[in-house]
């Protein structure tokens, strides 16, 4: 795998017909698309529409939490707790630019902007945010779970025309010895403050994880905002 490529992301499309809405997942540090693919059959369809779902892999760079050791991330991260981190800016906006390109390779592929959400778990939530809310093209919304919001400093600044209108979906774990709960809340009370529509869902007793009852708030949000 190289680490100036990402690798072609898993596609799994709806079982009952052509898709007509798309959701983007990015995966946490370390690990790949493959991780979160048996997602789409774990989430109950609630009547949601026919959704493609695609699971992009991040590319292989050195990772100095880890002592440089090489593996999948979307951007370097130096620390995990909140007063350390330091954002890597070059990285977290050319992932975040990758995923626009997935949007619009969508979008080319005949599925409406307003029907595609996207979404990550730990880093991956990161790159979902940062992306949605930067977004040129009106998006159905964004999941942000178990993760934060980085390059704060930069909003509301570089909101993107629709990030007011974007429904985003935040849930984190109480339990969260990776990425603690209140750096996630924070996260939302601030994006919140700015005047945009953040639902944060709390999960008592959840680590860095996800659950059965996430999956199911997600598949009613979706339901709601694939409408």
């Amino acid at each position: 795998m190289s680490g100036t490529t990402h690798p072609a992301p898993i596609v799994v499309e709806p079982r009952n017909g052509a898709a007509d809405s798309a959701f983007i997942m990015l995966h946490g540090l370390g690990d790949t698309g493959h991780g979160w693919a048996s997602a789409a059959t774990q989430i109950p369809s609630r009547g949601a529409a026919r959704v493609r779902w695609i699971f992009p892999t991040a590319r292989t760079v050195p990772v100095t939490l880890n002592g440089g050791m090489r593996m999948t991330a979307w951007f370097d991260l130096n620390a995990l707790d909140e007063a350390s981190i330091v954002d890597d800016r070059k990285m977290i906006e050319e992932s975040a630019a990758y995923v626009d390109a997935l949007v619009r390779e969508q979008v080319a592929k005949g599925i409406p902007s307003e029907k595609i959400v996207v979404g990550g778990f730990s880093q991956g939530g990161v790159i979902a945010l940062t992306a949605a809310l930067r977004s040129e093209v009106k998006l159905a919304g964004c999941v942000a779970l178990s993760t934060y919001l980085a390059l704060r400093e930069d909003y509301p600044g570089k909101f993107g025309p629709h990030a007011k209108d974007t429904k985003i979906l935040q849930g984190h774990g109480t339990h969260d010895m990776v990425l603690q709960y209140q750096y996630g809340k924070k996260s939302a009370e601030y994006l919140q403050s700015l005047g945009l529509s953040v639902d944060f869902k709390t999960y008592a007793g959840m680590q860095h994880s996800a659950c059965a009852e996430e999956f199911d708030d997600l598949s009613d949000y979706l339901k709601t905002v694939l409408a």
